[in-house]
């Protein structure tokens, strides 16, 4: 959850992959007479293929010397790179102790920005309920690999590096249709959010996700 950034029941699970956010693109393989039809290409891969939802474990964890509504987190996506630092406006929400150590799902590939005038690289997802009176860390399964991608089946084409620019036109179209179901398990358009653990889940049914 970023600061100032009708439920259906799941029917399609999404898929987890363990592989690092990638490049969309990919090289074009002509057709056999007769063939069934490629699977979609970079070029005309959905938006919600284009996003990078990745699990990540929460290391460190501090409030913001200048704000009373943010955190500065270190996230460990399983990039050589080592953890990110991402600000989340979860003071409110979130007990510090609670926020540590956690597994969370990340968006990983929207343009660094700063928050706070601290560069954030990235959005810890949570759910809420209506009015956001109550926001909450979705629950990632325990046992969830750290750099796991979820994906969705049909829309499992590699990610943009990054969502900058034009691109970012991706995650304003996905973002708004990101919910909780009457169970409490995240989903898009109906599918589920998975990982290789299990679905994603929330206390809080039929909210939105942001």
């Amino acid at each position: 959850l970023q600061p100032a950034a009708a439920p259906t029941a799941a029917a399609t699970a999404a898929t987890a992959t363990a592989a690092p956010v990638a490049s969309s693109s990919t090289a074009a393989t002509p057709a056999k007479k007769g063939a069934a039809p490629a699977a979609a290409t970079a070029a005309d891969a959905s938006s919600m293929s284009k996003v990078a939802f990745i699990v990540g474990k929460v290391t460190e964890v501090s409030k913001h010397p200048e704000s009373a509504k943010l955190y500065v987190e270190k996230i460990d996506l399983g990039e050589a790179t080592g953890p990110r630092t991402i600000l989340s406006g979860l003071q409110e929400h979130v007990k510090e102790e609670d926020f540590l150590n956690k597994l969370v799902l990340v968006v990983a590939n929207l343009e660094p920005r700063k928050i706070g005038g601290i560069p954030s690289a990235g959005m810890v997802l949570c759910a809420s309920n209506e009015g956001k009176v109550k926001t909450e860390l979705l629950k990632i399964p325990d046992g969830t690999p750290i750099g796991e991608r979820v994906v969705f089946p049909g829309h499992d084409q590699p990610a943009e590096p990054v969502l900058k620019k034009k691109l970012a036109k991706h995650w304003e179209e996905v973002a708004p249709t990101l919910q909780t179901d009457a169970n409490g398990v995240a989903v898009w358009n109906g599918q589920q959010f998975t990982t290789s653990k299990g679905p994603i889940t929330s206390t809080i049914a039929n909210g939105t996700v942001s």
